[in-house]
């Protein structure tokens, strides 16, 4: 859910600068509180895929499981695109009345939630890269392969003389 709304927040403000650039400030009087939650909610995401990065240890060591756990966390593009309508109508509705061209909004809310996952796609193949990058550099440090471990082989015991006979030993004969 955090990660769905930092993404419908970005592309709300960037479909925002698009359509209107300079034209007027985001959000009118709340312009100051709308940049912090935007630096607010890009950092906290920031520090949780920095978190799940460092999670892990050997068990991520390849990046597999970390490029997996970071695109699960990844909101989908629909609701982005939803999310992003929801945020630029209540930062749209903080400002005074003017003129809306609806249809530059669509497209570049659309654009900019695509840009947005696309990027944020490319950079998680980016981090599995650089994770397996770092665990080749250092294989001892994040090897998620097994060790080779020399097996002790269990200790013989020395048998009595009548144990090692008894195989080869006959059977009493059968008296008729």
């Amino acid at each position: 859910m955090l990660a769905l709304a930092a993404f419908g927040l970005l592309g709300a403000v960037g479909a925002h600068a698009l359509v209107f650039g300079n034209g007027h400030r985001l959000g009118g009087n709340l312009h100051g509180q709308l940049l912090d939650l935007l630096f607010g909610a890009a950092a906290l995401t920031a520090l949780v895929v920095f978190a799940k990065s460092l999670s892990g240890g050997r068990l991520c060591a390849d990046g597999g499981a970390l490029a997996a756990a970071l695109s699960s966390s990844l909101p989908s593009l629909r609701a982005t695109i939803l999310t992003s309508f929801g945020w630029f109508a209540a930062i749209e509705s903080c400002e005074r009345a003017h003129a809306m061209p609806i249809l530059a909004i669509i497209p570049a809310v659309l654009a900019v939630c695509a840009v947005l996952l696309g990027g944020a796609h490319l950079a998680v193949r980016a981090l599995r890269a650089a994770r397996l990058l770092f665990a080749s550099l250092l294989p001892t440090a994040l090897s998620s392969t097994p060790r080779a471990r020399r097996r002790i082989e269990p200790r013989l015991h020395a048998r009595s003389i009548a144990q090692r006979r008894h195989l080869f030993s006959r059977p009493p004969p059968v008296t008729a």
